[in-house]
């Protein structure tokens, strides 16, 4: 059952909402009702985040870009950039934890997009991979 939900008469708030939700594409208003539902609902991510500023550099079937690693899990990556990209398109991410590390190259798939960047989900699974990410994210400091 709802919750019902009072408007007052002068809510800019929800005015301002309405308009940004109104300039958008479909396919970012799907977007953004999900990451409300889960601002609703709480947060169902079933992975632990380790926030981090890693630069990265990424590519996608025809293009590179540059961005910022803000944070990683055993599942993903969200990367800080403004780069025009699809979801379900596939990235090669290569970044390095530290500056003496080697550099280490991931693939994934673009699991959503909002303006502040891209969330990209691993592509390789099973036990010697899920090993190879804990192993990096214990590197970051």
């Amino acid at each position: 059952m709802q919750k019902k939900v009072k408007l007052k008469k002068h809510n800019l708030t929800i005015a301002r909402l309405l308009e940004v939700i109104l300039s958008m594409s479909e396919e970012q208003q799907k977007t953004i009702l999900k990451q409300a539902d889960d601002l609703v609902k709480g947060d169902r991510r079933i992975s632990d985040r380790k926030s981090c500023d890693l630069q990265v550099d990424f590519a996608t079937s025809d293009r590179t870009h540059k961005g910022y690693i803000k944070n990683m899990s055993k599942k993903g990556v969200f990367i800080e950039a403004q780069a025009p990209i699809m979801i379900g398109e596939e990235v090669l991410m290569v970044f390095k934890v530290n500056r003496e590390s080697k550099a280490v190259k991931l693939r994934g798939e673009i699991a959503h997009a909002t303006r502040w960047g891209i969330g990209v989900e691993f592509i390789a699974k099973g036990p010697q991979f899920d090993q190879h990410i804990r192993d990096i994210i214990q590197r970051i400091r």
